[in-house]
């Protein structure tokens, strides 16, 4: 072999050592890492750049655009003329875009064609093998997004804070992953009446008979994962059907993964409604919590749901000390409410904790909250047949400027002194019947 010759890697030892550095935890150094890794030779370029431009996310504010970055993107992009087979546009399976504030700071890339341009870069090339493509968009303009969703690659949409929505945005494309939030459709009203929607709901169930293997090709956006406010009608997004008449068990006869937003009751009859019509297929329910209020809480039936394997249920409101400002009671009322199937596999529950300035140590942060109410629950017979009860607490812990914290012993100490707090839980994870987990997630933040 000449001197000058450049040792070759096999092309499996590359991805092993790519696929290592990706694993690095924290975000900056491991972009930093994979950057100087892509340097090292074409082979590793190419790897590389596969972790680097898999996921992208673009975030402007009123006081920081997002236009700056999204066109460095589309330089990047265009500066490698095969970028749509090879290069940063073909790695891309998720982008997002968040932007926010006046119109100057908003609208350049909407209409000057760089938006549209990324577009049809990442979504309308490639092979279909290549994978799953997601879009998330905030405050933006639709452009050529009717247009995308025809492409096989485009396979998530993520969409929050338009208005006039056109209801044929999802018709005759290969979406099969949403998420619409604060949306509004020409001509809806912001709030609905809750007996109107009733009426309409139930006259489709009791009037319409289709079955599904008669549907005729696309008549129905047979989604797969459905994320909603409840902010608009979905029948009116998926029922392609001439009169919109079909069956919602045929709409939702694919429907595997539900997150759904629950502020007041009429976000829980329509709750209700698609759990209804999922009831064959449904295997993950997310509900989150958005209010302090009790609302009259109907039952849940989620006992019909024979798919069903995983529970999570969330309050994003901030639980306080004081005995009329915990959240905890109100989660618990919910899983009251719902009648449960029996081969549940996993429940989950997320708590966002009020923190003071000089709470720092796990003592100070978790004393004087009321924990009683959900171990007496977790403990009823009802709950025997759990597998895994994951308990999650998520708070801001108030660091001084240049304090050093050990994190992970941090996490594991307040693990461990929580634990305490739900004895009848830890007597069946003790006996191994059930794997109980407490998940400590502080927000850091620094005075």
């Amino acid at each position: 072999m000449s001197s000058s010759t450049s040792p070759t890697l096999p092309a499996e030892i590359i991805d092993i050592i790519v696929d290592e550095v990706a694993k690095i935890p924290d975000q900056q150094p491991r972009n930093q890492t994979l950057s100087s890794t892509a340097l090292a030779s074409w082979s590793f370029r190419h790897r590389a750049h596969a972790h680097l431009f898999a996921s992208i996310h673009i975030f402007g504010t009123h006081l920081r655009s997002a236009t700056p970055r999204i066109r460095r993107l589309l330089q990047l992009i265009n500066a490698d003329p095969h970028s749509e087979v090879t290069g940063i546009a073909s790695y891309v399976r998720s982008f997002t875009v968040y932007m926010f504030g006046p119109a100057s700071m908003v609208r350049p890339t909407l209409d000057d064609g760089t938006m549209a341009t990324i577009y049809r870069k990442i979504y309308r090339t490639g092979e279909p093998s290549s994978g799953p493509r997601s879009l998330s968009l905030t405050l933006g303009t639709l452009g050529n997004i009717p247009t995308l969703c025809g492409n096989p690659l485009f396979t998530t949409l993520h969409l929050s804070h338009f208005i006039n929505l056109p209801p044929t945005l999802l018709h005759h494309s290969y979406v099969k992953n949403v998420k619409f939030w604060k949306i509004r459709l020409p001509e809806t009203k912001v709030a609905e009446d809750l007996d109107a929607v009733e009426s309409i709901y139930y006259l489709k169930l009791d009037e319409c008979h289709q079955d599904i293997d008669a549907l005729e090709e696309c008549q129905a956006v047979l989604l797969e994962s459905i994320d909603t406010d409840h902010s608009m009608p979905l029948l009116d997004m998926l029922d392609m059907s001439p009169h919109r008449s079909l069956h919602p068990k045929v709409i939702f006869s694919k429907l595997k993964n539900l997150t759904t937003q629950i502020g007041n009751e009429d976000d829980f009859h329509k709750t209700i409604w698609i759990l209804a019509n999922a009831t064959s297929s449904l295997e993950m329910l997310d509900i989150k919590l958005f209010s302090y209020n009790e609302p009259p809480m109907p039952v849940i039936e989620c006992g019909q749901l024979f798919a069903l394997k995983t529970l999570s249920i969330s309050q994003s409101f901030t639980s306080y000390k004081s005995p009329g400002r915990t959240t905890i009671p109100q989660i618990c009322k919910i899983i009251h409410h719902l009648n449960l199937p029996p081969h549940l596999d996993e429940i989950s529950i997320t708590v966002f904790l009020y923190t003071q300035l000089s709470e720092r140590s796990p003592r100070d942060i978790f004393d004087g909250h009321e924990y009683s109410p959900l171990d007496e629950l977790f403990s009823h017979a009802r709950f025997y047949a759990l597998k895994h009860l994951t308990i999650r607490f998520m708070f801001i812990l108030h660091l001084a400027q240049g304090e050093i914290l050990d994190e992970k012993c941090f996490i594991a100490q307040s693990s461990a002194y929580v634990r305490g707090s739900f004895p009848e839980v830890e007597s069946n994870a003790v006996s191994g019947r059930l794997q109980f987990d407490i998940d400590i997630v502080p927000h850091i933040r620094r005075k």
